[in-house]
C-alpha cells in the first residue's frame, strides 16, 4: 500500500470517498483485497486527523470544483425548485436577481401560482384562460402542458370542481402492481389473494 501512499494522501485530503479511492489504486494495479486497502486509509486518517468525505463524487477534481464554489456566494438548484414548488423563502436578495437574470423562473412562479389557484377557488373561467395563456407559450413544456390540459377538458374540469377523486382506486392499482412485481411471476394467483384480501375467518391476527 505504501506505493500509493501519495496518491491517497492527497485524495483523502480532497474529499474523495474511501471506497473511490480503492477503485483508483485497483487501477492502477493494486493487487490486494479491499479490506487492506481499508484498514491502511483508515490508519492514516487517524494519523493525520482527516475528516472523513462524505461526498459522492469519483474524481479529486469534481470534488475540489465544488470546494472552490462554496467560497462563493450562490444559491443551489434545489433551492429554486424548493422556492418554485414548495414556496420556500429564498432570500430578497436572490429572488430579485433570479427573476430578473432569468425570466423563466419568473414566467414558472407565476405559471404555478396560478395553477394551484384554479383549484384553491374551483373556478372554470380561470382554467379556460390559464390554456389559453400558456397554450402559445414561448417555453415549449408550458404549451406542451396546457395543450394537454385542452385535449382532456373534460377530465381537467371534473377535478376542478369535483372534490370526488380516482386516488383511492390507483392507490390500491399501485399496491397490487407492486406486489406482482415483487413475486417476479413464479407464484399463482392463490398465494396474491392471500396477500391482498382480507378473510375474515383467519386466525392470524
Amino acid at each position: 500500500m505504501d506505493r500509493y501512499y501519495d496518491y491517497i494522501m492527497k485524495a483523502l485530503a480532497s474529499g474523495m470517498i474511501r471506497k473511490d479511492i480503492y477503485r483508483e489504486i485497483k487501477k492502477q494495479g493494486y493487487p490486494g483485497q479491499v479490506s487492506t486497502a481499508y484498514d491502511y486509509m483508515n490508519k492514516l486518517i487517524a494519523i493525520h486527523g482527516i475528516e472523513i468525505a462524505v461526498n459522492r463524487s469519483s474524481s479529486i477534481e469534481a470534488i475540489t470544483r465544488r470546494k472552490q464554489l462554496n467560497k462563493f456566494d450562490h444559491i443551489t438548484r434545489q433551492s429554486i425548485f424548493r422556492f418554485l414548488w414548495l414556496n420556500d423563502t429564498v432570500v430578497s436578495g436572490y429572488r430579485d436577481y433570479l427573476m430578473e437574470k432569468y425570466p423563466i423562473i419568473s414566467e414558472l412562479y407565476k405559471c404555478i401560482k396560478e395553477f394551484r389557484r384554479i383549484f384553491k377557488e374551483k373556478s372554470l373561467p380561470q382554467l379556460y384562460l390559464f390554456i389559453d395563456r400558456y397554450k402559445t407559450s414561448e417555453i415549449k413544456q408550458l404549451a406542451v402542458f396546457a395543450s394537454g390540459l385542452e385535449k382532456d377538458l373534460e377530465a381537467v374540469e371534473n377535478a376542478v370542481v369535483s372534490d370526488l377523486s380516482n386516488g383511492f382506486v390507483e392507490g390500491v392499482n399501485n399496491k397490487l402492481k407492486m406486489i406482482k412485481r415483487t413475486m417476479y411471476g413464479r407464484c399463482g394467483q392463490k398465494l396474491l389473494t392471500a396477500k391482498l384480501m382480507y378473510d375474515p375467518h383467519s386466525k392470524t391476527g
